[in-house]
């Protein structure tokens, strides 16, 4: 074992970490002082984590959020590496012929990326700590637990209890009983309804409000209600309404502005008249609001509450409908925005798993300005002190994905990751499992991936995915308004004509009915999954129940505690 330093004038040096065996785990770790400055980015190089082609077992590797958790096998392939961004789980593993190796990042843990690797024929996989010349916030450590089988769901229910001892995560079982906001939540799907955008991406890189182009209005605040009536009249009990571009000049348009409520949809009047409806019919409802992004066009421009980069630049991002998006300060975010932007949407009666884009997708990066600078694990902080706010005012926090940082103040992902299949993978990868799903399930409500969004338009193989991944199932009427930027798929509810809107609602349906058919494990942890034969996987929740899904004969069965019930797709 050796740590090895890459400092910023590519010099390498190496150096030994300390190690301690306690209990039933082995401590490496490093001080901050003996990595010193100057340093780019520091590889715990851990020998035991290496594998020949032909071994048994495979590698756990945790890299970026869209690209969720993969199995590695030791298959011939021709060299090839992959050095993730960041990882969005703070842990790795290694399955063995026998046993396992599994790694917890306890120390330095939001700098922390992971590499793997194979190169004739030899397999590896190590941590990166980037540190990009700063010096490092705390000692750098990595827990390492020998594992009786080693799989990936022993490893995941190990760094579940890690979750829930260390860092502060609740059973849902146990939040809901604080809060019927949340519990009312808990029992709805998820139905995201995309009213108003303009021209995504734009062709202006920074919009004034005389450059501004029009707004494309899809529904307005009345459609919406007759929405909510269409819900009611096919049966639908249990919804959670999120409004996507209620706010003015529609989704991603004069952020961080979201008031006034967009006259063009109907105003404030129409809006309030909207929720109020919703909320008598027995649904919450929310707005989508961005934790984020800042455009040049929005009323409350100011760069002083920007995020900074190194040289004093503006941090920026991809342009979307108001042009090019600037990252917000995290900790600015909170102290301008957190208080009163909340207070306003709980006045207008928004209520239940509130959404705030972004936060919960992309890497934690850092703020140089002199004013409010941050280190990452800084801007987690201030992340989670505006989550739990909006767990406060509106009952519930959710956000795009599942980036580890948030996992103790978040309620609802809106996707764990972007990839189905093998497509759009890391060479190094071979195929997606649901180690996250293993880790959260029963602690935080997720869709499972953008493959499982509006899945009754996807085909039988998606909709079975739901039904293997678990999770809360999400709807979105809208999801394409992009040009060339249709990650949530092709597929689409729409509700141009009144038909087109009942046939929308009616594959919603579906999705609430799949939700309830699984309501028995909607709490519970689970505790494995399986490939019990060629497409036939086995899923075991900590209640007693299994959940079986055929895709060969396109069937779902549950079993335990007295039930037996099977679901033809």
């Amino acid at each position: 074992m050796k740590i090895r330093l890459v400092k910023t004038d590519g010099s390498i040096t190496d150096i030994k970490p300390q190690i301690i065996v306690k209990d039933n785990k082995t401590i490496v770790s490093v001080s901050k002082e003996a990595v010193g400055e100057n340093v780019e980015y520091v590889d715990f190089l851990y020998d035991y984590f290496t594998a020949k082609t032909g071994d048994k077992g495979y590698f756990v590797l945790p890299f970026e959020c869209l690209k969720g958790v993969s199995a590695t096998y030791f298959t011939e392939r021709p060299d090839t590496e992959y050095a993730s961004e960041f990882s969005h789980i703070y842990c790795y593993g290694y399955k063995k012929e026998q046993g396992g190796i599994f790694g917890i990042i306890t120390g330095c843990k939001y700098d922390y990326a992971l590499v793997a690797g194979v190169k004739d024929g030899n397999y590896y996989t190590y941590p990166r700590f980037l540190l990009e010349g700063d010096i490092a916030d705390e000692d750098i450590a990595v827990e390492y637990y020998e594992l009786e089988n080693g799989d990936y769901s022993e490893m995941a229910r190990l760094y579940r209890k890690h979750q829930i001892e260390i860092e502060g995560c609740e059973a849902l079982s146990e939040r809901i009983k604080r809060d019927n906001r949340l519990e009312r939540a808990a029992a709805s799907m998820a139905i995201r309804v995309r009213q108003g955008w303009k021209p995504a991406p734009s062709k202006q890189e920074n919009q004034t409000l005389e450059t501004e182009p029009d707004m494309h209005v899809a529904l307005s605040f009345d459609d919406v209600g007759e929405i909510v009536d269409e819900f009611k009249a096919q049966g639908i009990n249990n919804a959670e309404f999120c409004l996507v571009g209620w706010n003015r000049m529609g989704h991603d348009g004069r952020y961080p502005q979201i008031f006034p409520a967009e006259p063009k949809l109907g105003g404030e009047e129409k809006l309030r008249k909207l929720i109020k409806k919703a909320k008598n019919n027995g649904y919450n409802i929310v707005g989508h609001t961005n934790g984020s992004d800042a455009y040049t066009v929005s009323e409350l421009w100011d760069e002083e509450y920007l995020l900074k980069t190194k040289d004093g630049g503006l941090h920026t991002m991809d342009i979307w409908s108001s042009g090019r998006a600037h990252k917000i300060c995290p900790q600015r975010m909170y102290e301008r925005f957190g208080y009163e932007h909340n207070e306003k949407l709980k006045e207008l009666g928004f209520e239940g798993i509130h959404y705030s884009d972004v936060i919960t997708i992309l890497t934690l990066l850092k703020c140089h300005d002199k004013n409010h600078p941050l280190t990452r694990r800084e801007s987690a902080e201030w992340y989670r002190k505006l989550m739990e706010r909006g767990r406060e005012v509106f009952g519930g926090f959710s956000s795009e994905s599942g980036y580890d940082f948030a996992a103790s103040s978040l309620d609802y992902a809106l996707y764990t990751s972007f990839l189905l299949s093998g497509e759009g993978l890391p060479e190094i990868c071979d195929e997606p499992i649901p180690f996250w799903q293993i880790v959260y399930h029963g602690i935080i409500l997720y869709n499972p991936g953008t493959y499982t969004l509006n899945y009754p338009a996807k085909g039988k193989a998606n909709r079975l995915k739901y039904f293997e991944f678990g999770g809360r199932p999400l709807a979105c009427m809208y999801a394409n308004f992009a040009e060339g930027k249709n990650w949530m798929g092709n597929e689409d509810l729409r509700c141009d004509t009144e038909d087109e809107m009942k046939a929308s609602v009616s594959k919603i349906k579906q999705m609430a009915d799949d939700y309830d058919w699984l309501k028995e494990v909607r709490f519970a942890f689970m505790e494995s999954h399986n490939r019990i034969a060629d497409g036939v996987f086995e899923i075991e929740y900590s209640n007693g129940y299994i959940v079986t899904v055929d895709y060969n004969a396109s069937t779902v069965t549950m079993s335990g505690n007295g039930i037996e019930k099977q679901l033809v797709i």
